[in-house]
Order: C-alpha cells, then structure tokens, then sequence
C-alpha cells in the first residue's frame, strides 16, 4: 500500500512511516516543521531532542535502502497539495499534521486563529 503521512516529522508521524515501511508498504511525507518554529518562538525546547529531517532521512535510507519521498510543504497550499498526491498517488492518506500545542494555540487571539485556520484549512485541501 503506498501511504501518505501528513505531519511526518511529529512524533506520531515519523514513527509511523517507519513501522509501515518495516511491514512493506511505501511511504512518503509532508511536513512544514511549523511545530520546530513554535516550539523555537516560544523560547522552548522538546522533552526529547529531536533530529533534523534531514538526519532523519539519511537514517531511514540506510535502515530501509531505500529513500523516503519527502515533501518539504504546508498543507494550506492547495497547489503542493495537489502536486504531492499527483506525484505520489497514495492509497490512503494519514493525516496528523496539525497543530499539537493548545498551549502555544492560547497565547493570544492572533496565536489561536492562526492555529485554527492552519488545522482546518490544511484538513480541506486534503479533501
């Protein structure tokens, strides 16, 4: 099956494309690392370190000897969106990029409609 992870640099994400690929189907992914940037603008920091992508895709390359298709983009832009599923033509779609800090959603009303337009406007382009 070939799959499409949205928000594969999460912590749910990354893990994910590496089970489904240790059972055989194909992976790709698409992240904008806005979760880096917060975490990044709020003067914080992971509980646990994180790797680059880039880091990240080396490592997969050499466990798998293969490469993961990665999609550097946002999925409020409909033309990356609708370029990435041409490419790709996943069977399924599993979608974990959105915002995952109700926190950083809470700073103020400008943080909290930008969290709301990024969830759901990402989740329509997908439709």
């Amino acid at each position: 099956m070939r799959v499409l992870i949205a928000g594969i640099d999460g912590y749910l994400g990354w893990p994910l494309a590496l089970h489904l690929t240790a059972r055989g189907h194909t992976v790709a992914g698409i992240d904008s690392f806005q979760r880096r940037a917060w975490v990044a603008e709020t003067g914080s920091q992971s509980a646990m370190p994180i790797r680059s992508m880039n880091e990240r895709l080396a490592a997969f390359e050499e466990r798998f000897g293969r490469r993961l298709k990665f999609y550097d983009g946002n999925l409020c832009d409909y033309d990356t969106v609708v370029r990435m599923l041409c490419e790709f033509e996943p069977d399924t779609v599993v979608h974990l990029g959105e915002m995952p800090s109700a926190p950083y959603s809470m700073i103020d009303v400008h943080h909290a409609v930008f969290t709301h337009t990024n969830n759901l406007t990402g989740t329509l382009h997908l439709l």
